[in-house]
């Protein structure tokens, strides 16, 4: 594997688990319902884990440059 930045071709592969973010509309959602429902739901996005997602990233020792694989 060679850098796009500096055509190196010392690079390391490393793995990176990431949280998935909450859109605004999931957001406005769940303040909508706390309001009607006295608070109580928004308990419920505290209690409910986030998943996670599993990228690859190419590192270039070079020059540190970085970019999903």
């Amino acid at each position: 594997m060679i850098c796009p930045n500096c055509k190196s071709d010392d690079v390391k592969v490393q793995v990176v688990a990431e949280q998935k973010k909450r859109g605004v509309l999931g957001v406005c959602l769940w303040l909508i319902l706390g309001f009607f429902t006295c608070g109580v739901a928004l308990l419920f996005p505290l209690l409910i884990k986030k998943g996670s997602k599993t990228k690859q990233y190419a590192i270039c020792q070079n020059c540190g440059h970085r970019w999903e694989v």
